[in-house]
């Protein structure tokens, strides 16, 4: 009778949250233990774990300015758009506490620096993520916004003497380049700000240099989070034997019988899945390869 052996399961290098996810994530905590009633505008991340904790904190969510009067307010990492964050910031009754992540304060910054030098502002990037709605704002009347994964999109950038170029902070930076390549030939001055998070580029290289020394990758976060997607497709590119997960539970459903006879998996998780949810995963890799009967043999 042979004898399972317990799979090698690596997790990324440098996964887990992001620093402006967690520094909005310790403000709102910070800010509730000291008793006061806390709302955050949009929610702080797309971990469902992690939403059912400040959920259970009573941290409560608030999708649009207006609805909240009173208390204390944290505006997500992903920021808001312009014409909310002054709405909230003129309630004499509400304390704001801005967690908007720097690189996405930049890259408002720059929109509205391109937009005041008569640069039509084109970001790339997913049109309903909030943090494109947050900097879109910033980029005056002439602005558009193109989507990474689809090219016919990119017809929307005018031929005009001016195009200032940005990214959502999460995109592949190679869609940037492909991107700005597009807008040099419909304009005479072009200006590239290059907005792609670094923690985004420093965590798809990790995950890339695993999958390619594993047979198979798990991508852990939630299926609405977009650098999480943007994560499972770079995998995938490397690694066809790539699964996008939201949690543990979901592999064990979906992905049990996927996960036998890999000798070698990698796991790696978007800004918004935190260090427990891998651990999680991990453990659950070696509970569903366990041999039938009793645990697997160590490796």
């Amino acid at each position: 009778m042979t004898t399972a052996t317990r799979p090698d399961v690596r997790i990324a290098e440098r996964a887990g949250f992001c620093y402006g996810v967690r520094l909005a994530i310790d403000k709102a905590k910070h800010a509730r233990t000291e008793g006061k009633e806390v709302t955050t505008l949009g929610q702080l991340v797309h971990n469902p774990g992690i939403k059912a904790d400040l959920s259970d904190r009573g941290i409560r969510t608030a999708d649009l300015a207006d609805q909240v009067e009173g208390g204390t307010l944290v505006i997500r990492a992903h920021g808001v758009p312009k014409s909310e964050f002054e709405t909230v910031k003129g309630k004499e009754s509400l304390e704001v506490i801005d967690a908007t992540c720097t690189w996405v304060l930049q890259s408002q910054k720059a929109a509205r620096e391109l937009a005041e030098a008569g640069y039509t502002v084109c970001i790339i990037g997913h049109e309903d993520h909030p943090e494109v709605k947050g900097v879109r704002s910033y980029a005056g009347e002439k602005h558009v916004v193109v989507d990474d994964m689809d090219r016919s999109t990119w017809e929307r950038v005018p031929r005009t003497k001016k195009i200032g170029v940005l990214s959502q902070s999460t995109i592949l930076p190679q869609k940037l380049e492909e991107f700005a390549a597009f807008c040099l030939r419909r304009a005479h001055d072009l200006r590239v700000v290059n907005t792609v998070c670094p923690v985004t580029l420093t965590r798809q290289d990790d995950s890339v240099a695993l999958a390619l020394e594993v047979d198979a990758m798990i991508v852990v976060g939630g299926k609405n989070s977009s650098n999480t997607k943007e994560l499972a497709v770079k995998c995938r590119e490397i690694l066809s034997e790539t699964v996008h997960v939201a949690d543990a539970d979901e592999l064990a459903a979906e992905h049990a019988e996927w996960l036998q006879d890999k000798a070698r998996i990698g796991i790696t998780g978007g800004t918004s899945t935190p260090e427990v949810d891998l651990e999680e995963v991990r453990e659950r890799v070696y509970s569903l390869t366990a041999a039938p009967g009793g645990a697997a043999a160590p490796a």
